[in-house]
């Protein structure tokens, strides 16, 4: 089955500005022409993989070629003017199908928390919802005790220890996040409207907004169903001049 991407005739964008960092996120209504083609591919894969070597508390199947060069070029001119990425290039990737899946008792210290994808500004997260809102949306926060909204290298290595400090603090956090809590504090929170498409920095600590005892369905028809890209872009390489 091919899967090209086609506009939705009635898309609309914005681009927020988050927290005390301003950072951006880009919001997209209505996204794809047709989103239940997609929900009617993914069901097709059904069952998928577990995600394997990553902090995703569920299953992942790939994305067909055609759909993700499309969203891409048609993408590409509003994410460099959103993001300030320049003449910056895409130079790798990933597209998947998810289900979150894992009870909550099942979660591991890391997916009980707010993360980061990526420390690199250039890396971009983009999340298409294709479940109900009652599945849950998407939230960014900020670890209260150093104040970071997003996570750099050189803030790193900073983070962890501090992080490491408040769990030993506070205790552990039990089943998935949703809101404040004593380490993190939500500072945006997006509803997972049908057809929705979310872009953020990977480095924007962000977590699904899921209810704590959470019981995701391995059903791409009934289960939380997201469309995810992940776009690393980079400065054009250099061209030698000509001796």
């Amino acid at each position: 089955m091919t899967l090209d991407f086609r506009p939705h005739s009635q898309i609309t964008a914005r681009t927020d500005r988050i927290g005390a960092e301003d950072s951006p996120v880009l919001v997209i209504d209505n996204f794809a022409a047709d989103p239940q083609a997609l929900v009617d591919h993914a069901a097709s894969l059904a069952p998928f993989p577990p995600a394997e070597q990553t902090f995703y508390p569920g299953v992942r199947a790939p994305v067909p070629m055609p759909f993700v060069q499309g969203a891409h070029a048609y993408l590409e001119a509003t994410l460099r003017e959103a993001f300030g990425l320049g003449d910056q290039v895409v130079v790798s990737g990933g597209w998947d199908f998810s289900l979150v899946t894992r009870p909550p008792a099942e979660l591991t210290l890391r997916q009980r928390m707010p993360h980061i994808d990526s420390t690199h500004p250039g890396n971009l997260a983009l999340l298409l919802y294709l479940a109900s809102a009652d599945q849950g949306g998407t939230g960014f926060y900020r670890h209260r005790s150093t104040g970071y909204e997003t996570i750099t290298e050189d803030r790193f290595d900073h983070y962890e220890a501090r992080l490491k400090a408040d769990v030993a603090a506070f205790g552990e956090p039990q089943g998935y996040i949703s809101g404040d809590s004593p380490i993190f504090e939500r500072i945006a929170d997006y509803e997972a409207v049908f057809n929705r498409m979310l872009i953020y920095r990977g480095r924007n600590l962000h977590s699904a907004s899921l209810a704590p005892d959470f019981a995701g369905s391995p059903d791409p028809r009934s289960g939380r169903l997201t469309l995810n890209l992940f776009l690393h872009f980079r400065p054009k390489p250099s061209v030698p001049a000509r001796p």
